[in-house]
């Protein structure tokens, strides 16, 4: 066994007593401190350097009690751990790492004067030990303040091992810890340069740069550790999701990104060709929703937001990109329409009857069911829809609005967290058909997964997937990632067709190819009084306006009666009362269901020809259907109205009172 020294600092450290620059002294106390028994060390002196021999009789060690005595020091039971690391040392007083686990159990109970004693025997058995070096410089630096002692240790480690990046990490943390963030700063990129991989170096390096005031590099170092980082539990993750969060909300807070949201909405403007506005509505059942403009009749595009969900900007970017994949297909002609069909509502209601009877005999009244039914399938049928689309969205504004990635990261961590909740809460799943359970996860799961291609965040570790589930879930991912790099407009219908298909739900929606709601015929050649008393003649609707006389309607509507007051709408629901006036409730409930599933996509006003399966032979003009639509809702679930988002309360009470 050889030890060597330096004649420097760190010598002067260990060995306090003796001038080290008097070669007679060195000898003396060096001869005295390694001699053990009747053996004697030799010694070999340099102008530079000092090389101490100990015969090999003196290298003996007890492996199994010293473990006994570590695993006592992992459980905290420090004092049960002392006496037998005591023992080891008067049996084996050459071995560096029993003085050096005796000297943390002084440390950790707050005996610090005592564990630098100890430490100096470690260190004199073994100055390369690289866990002494840190653990005495820490104590220096923690407790006593003394940062140049604490450098003398520091530096010895870097000299006996450059490349020791755990070491050189564990360094950086102290000085973080201690507010010397220019010490820590340079510990820490020794460390990222040599192992940038490594989850505590990135995570130490993020909250430097936070403590600096550089938040955009810390949230950038956090997305990094837990990319790094595949334990979910560990402290070192669950400390860099704490940085990413924080450091992204002050960033929101600062209004990054939102003039690049300002950019973002003149861009669709210009694309689309019609104003965006945005208003809060706290009515809506999602997070955010867009309508678009050709399906509201309107002349411009409303996004609304739930004031529920805080990360508007992103909400907002995410609606505005909806409007930009349908525009560019739009272009090609290859928009797709998705609609549900709303025929086979009953179908679905009986493949969960199963759950329906336990809600049922909990004593849940009828109408809630059908409100749960009703919910349940939309529900299903909005993640066929939307998650494909959603995730082209998330990577369109990851990679092309990068000022948004932060409000996106906390939006997106927040509706991860919920959707999460939704398929693992244990009393949703004991309610839950286990079918449409299973279904709702795997695009969760699928979700949760881009997330994390995205920010690293882990999410689809925190789901319980059947081993079923998973593989419906690659195949998903595997199947995205083909379409993702070189999407072409349209193709995320494929999408959605085959996701469909896959999980059994395609009998439940149709896409069909978008189609010009332009008219090509000629001008009506009627008045708008015409029309109007076209429509008082025959209140009950036999015959239906064509899209031109809608117009006129439309026209006269606001010349004559203002806008508080839609007259088609009126008129219509007149003969929509007339009706539904002898028909069964449960038949009008169907055909209240087969309009909504009809109107998924909006109703355009000012289109003609929308058929209803229910009412065969029939052929509805855009405010005809709408009428229908919340007349067969006021007469039977007259709760539920006020989710239609539909302004006719007015018009409905008109009808009403000329019946």
């Amino acid at each position: 066994m050889k030890i060597f020294y330096h004649r420097s600092e760190f010598l002067k450290k260990l060995f306090p007593s003796i001038d080290i620059t008097n070669d007679e002294q060195v000898i003396i106390a060096l001869k005295k401190y390694y001699s053990l028994s009747n053996l004697t060390p030799e010694i070999k002196l340099t102008e530079e350097s000092i090389e101490i021999s100990l015969p090999k009789e003196q290298l003996k060690d007890d492996p199994s009690v010293f473990s006994k005595a570590t695993g006592l020091c992992a459980q905290g039971r420090f004092s049960e751990a002392r006496p037998i690391l005591e023992d080891l040392i008067n049996r084996y007083p050459t071995v560096s790492e029993y003085y050096r686990n005796l000297a943390q159990t002084y440390e950790e109970d707050g005996q610090h004067e005592k564990a630098i004693d100890i430490l100096i025997d470690a260190l004199k058995w073994d100055p390369k030990n690289h866990w002494a070096l840190i653990l005495m410089g820490n104590i220096h630096a923690r407790y006593f303040e003394d940062v140049q002692s604490a450098m003398t240790y520091y530096e010895q480690v870097m000299e006996a091992d450059p490349n020791n990046y755990v070491a050189l990490n564990n360094i950086g943390g102290t000085f973080l810890q201690l507010g010397k963030l220019s010490l820590a700063e340079r510990f820490l990129t020794k460390a990222y340069k040599i192992n940038p991989k490594f989850s505590h170096i990135t995570l130490g390096l993020g909250l430097l740069n936070f403590e600096k005031g550089d938040l955009r590099t810390a949230f950038e170092l956090a997305i990094d550790t837990f990319k790094n980082e595949e334990k979910i539990d560990s402290a070192v993750y669950q400390k860099a999701m704490q940085l990413a969060i924080e450091s992204a909300n002050t960033l929101v807070k600062q209004q990054v990104g939102k003039e690049a949201l300002v950019d973002y909405i003149q861009e669709i403007e210009t694309l689309t060709g019609k104003e965006v506005k945005i208003e809060e509505d706290s009515s809506i059942s999602t997070a955010a929703k867009v309508e678009f403009a050709e399906n509201y009749g309107r002349e411009f595009h409303l996004v609304k937001t739930n004031p529920k969900y805080p990360n508007t900007d992103h909400l907002i970017a995410h609606e505005l990109t909806h409007l930009k994949l349908a525009e560019e297909a739009r272009k090609e002609n290859v928009n797709m329409l998705f609609i549900g069909k709303d025929s086979k509502l009953e179908d679905f209601r009986k493949s969960i009857q199963g759950s329906l009877k336990k809600l049922e005999k909990r004593g849940i009244p009828q109408s809630s069911i059908d409100k749960y039914v009703y919910g349940l399938f939309h529900g299903i049928l909005g993640q066929v829809f939307n998650t494909p689309i959603d995730l082209f969205i998330e990577d369109y504004l990851f990679n092309q609005l990068p000022e948004l990635r932060y409000v996106q990261f906390v939006s997106l961590y927040q509706l991860n967290l919920e959707a999460h909740k939704a398929v693992n809460d244990p009393k949703i799943i004991e309610l839950s058909p286990s079918d449409i359970m299973t279904k709702s996860r795997i695009f969760n799961v699928v979700s949760a997964r881009h997330f994390e291609s995205l920010f690293g965040v882990k999410m689809q570790k925190t789901y319980a997937v059947k081993p079923f589930e998973l593989e419906q879930s690659n195949a998903f991912w595997e199947e995205f990632n083909e379409y993702r790099n070189d999407k072409k407009p349209g193709e995320e219908y494929e999408l959605i067709q085959h996701w469909g298909e896959d999980l059994e739900l395609n009998a439940y929606f149709k896409l069909e190819l978008e189609k010009s709601t332009k008219s090509t015929d000629n001008i009506s050649s009627k008045t708008p009084e015409d029309l109007l008393e076209q429509i008082e003649n025959d209140p009950f609707q036999q015959s239906s306006l064509d899209e031109d006389d809608e117009e006129e309607l439309r026209k006269f509507q606001e010349q004559h009666a203002g806008k508080d007051i839609n007259m088609a709408v009126a008129m219509y629901m007149v003969g929509a009362l007339n009706y539904f006036k002898n028909k069964p409730t449960e038949k009008v409930k169907e055909i209240a269901f087969e309009i909504a599933m009809l109107g998924r996509n909006g109703i355009n006003p000012q289109k003609k020809g929308y058929k209803l399966n229910l009412i065969p032979n029939s052929s509805f003009s855009g405010y005809k259907l709408l009428a229908y639509y919340y007349v067969s809702w006021a007469i039977t679930i007259p709760e539920m109205l006020k989710d239609l988002e539909m302004p006719f309360d007015k018009e409905f009470e008109l009808a009403k009172s000329l019946l």
